[in-house]
């Protein structure tokens, strides 16, 4: 039986979960809001690797793999991007498709306003210009080759910053809105196609007139069951997998100075696009866990002293499945966990000579090279053993094209980790205002496949809150 009784409850606290609660906070404060989080509190997420008290994902008695009772790099206060290296893109070009839903003003405009939040919260008011002459030479070397540099005013607050604007605007938010952490959903409370609250994991009924669900990647299958058995429709069917690739920074030095991120995308032979994503200059390979498999990431600090001789960044290929297949995240989960098994419950590194010679990368190989891996604990292997032709070789025909913009990337000593990958669910059907066709059941976010990334999903947990708030009053 339900015993409590919300205007509105947020599951996930992550980017749309946070700033959308936050919205509220400030425009609607005697609204009675609930964010519910299957990961800890901002000050309880502690990554054993990370701490490196371990060098792979802890498993107990039963065989679970990971930290209990979730992930703590990708769940918890702040989401996955709470241990990134929050790099926030001031951009609607990319990041996500809200301007498939909103005017690109817009977007931007609730871009900005979030920014603004995070800087009272102590983000750095250091901004990278992408309009620069330095800028435009290497965006002019890009196209010649067939590379796309997306532009965005860049704000880099790094990892430690990241978790203290975190930190700052919980502080701020945990006594005005309630949360529960270490709380799974099972799902949502449904009458009439009128949300009416949520279940828990233990079976609670927790009613309010409003939920939005901000769940991010990690919660992208959830999403996907639970919206799936209340008849809501989706689009699109695609995931994004790939490498998180590492080389010496003086490789990067002219993009990692002019752009901080260098942001390409690019046509291959064989009909994909790959794109670059989440560079971190002086950065640090890192092992997340998603369900239990390991995958690659990457991140780097504001603090130059806590950084290392490396920049990483991933490179990622699309692929979008046509009918009768229907299920993107266990192909990847699937690929993943074969990585997993060759590296004996790892992730995967190669060289790049290796791979364009066909065998597998040893432990002297990687020794020998002038690039020291970040991620001591990966494994040497051999990616072709895991990524289908066509991923290899888009790969491939990526890193040449990159060499004409930053040469060297294409050396033999660069190093590919794998596999990393970004799992979408199938875009569920809403309205402008992203609400689902349950009345009163909005979605957002990553894990709804409508952003990629801090920017976007921040800004639609405060579109979302916005909607609300106007019914509300």
């Amino acid at each position: 039986m339900a015993t409590k009784k919300y205007d509105c409850i947020i599951v996930g606290a992550g980017p749309t979960g946070i700033y959308s609660a936050y919205e509220f906070m400030k425009k609607s404060p005697k609204s009675h809001i609930l964010v519910v989080d299957k990961g800890h509190d901002i000050y309880n997420r502690r990554c054993p690797i990370l701490m490196k008290k371990l060098t792979k994902c802890p498993s107990n008695k039963d065989g679970h793999i990971g930290c209990q009772p979730s992930c703590s790099i990708t769940t918890g206060f702040g989401g996955s991007g709470a241990y990134s290296d929050g790099k926030f893109n001031i951009t609607s070009e990319f990041g996500g498709w809200m301007c498939d839903y909103l005017p690109e003003d817009e977007v931007l405009d609730l871009i900005n306003y979030v920014d603004q939040i995070n800087l009272s919260h102590g983000a750095p008011n250091i901004i990278t210009d992408p309009y620069t002459q330095k800028a435009f030479e290497i965006e002019k070397r890009g196209m010649a080759v067939g590379l796309k540099l997306l532009h965005s005013r860049v704000r880099h607050l790094g990892t430690e910053v990241n978790l203290k604007v975190l930190e700052s605007i919980y502080e701020e938010m945990k006594n005005k809105i309630d949360f529960m952490f270490k709380t799974a959903v099972k799902d949502v409370l449904i009458e009439n196609q009128t949300v009416k609250g949520i279940i828990l994991e233990n079976g609670e009924e927790i009613v309010a007139d409003y939920v939005i669900l901000g769940v991010g990647r990690n919660g992208s299958e959830w999403l996907a069951n639970v919206l799936s058995k209340h008849g809501v429709e989706f689009e699109n069917n695609r995931v994004d997998l790939g490498v998180r690739v590492e080389t010496n920074n003086i490789i990067m030095e002219e993009i990692n100075k002019n752009l901080y991120e260098g942001k390409f995308i690019f046509n291959t032979s064989v009909g994909s696009r790959v794109r670059t994503f989440c560079s971190n200059p002086s950065g640090h390979v890192v092992v997340e866990n998603h369900h239990g498999v390991a995958l690659c990431n990457g991140h780097s600090y504001n603090d130059s002293s806590l950084g290392s001789d490396n920049t990483n960044f991933a490179l990622l290929v699309s692929q979008t499945f046509d009918k009768p297949f229907n299920d993107p995240n266990e192909y990847a989960l699937e690929l993943s966990k074969l990585a997993n098994k060759l590296a004996n419950g790892g992730v995967i590194v190669q060289k790049y000579g290796d791979i364009k010679k066909g065998r597998r990368s040893t432990q002297k190989r990687i020794d020998e090279g002038f690039v020291r891996p970040t991620l001591k604990e990966a494994v040497p292997g051999d990616l072709g053993l895991v990524l289908p032709y066509n991923f290899m070789k888009s790969l491939i025909e990526m890193i040449e094209a990159l060499d004409h913009v930053t040469p060297g990337i294409a050396s033999e000593h660069t190093l590919l980790y794998g596999i990393e990958a970004k799992f979408y669910s199938d875009r569920p059907i809403v309205t402008k205002e992203f609400e689902t066709k349950i009345k009163n059941l909005y979605v957002g976010g990553d894990g709804a496949g409508i952003t990629r990334g801090l920017a976007q999903a921040s800004a639609n947990g405060v579109k979302i809150a916005r909607t609300i708030i106007k019914k509300l009053n």
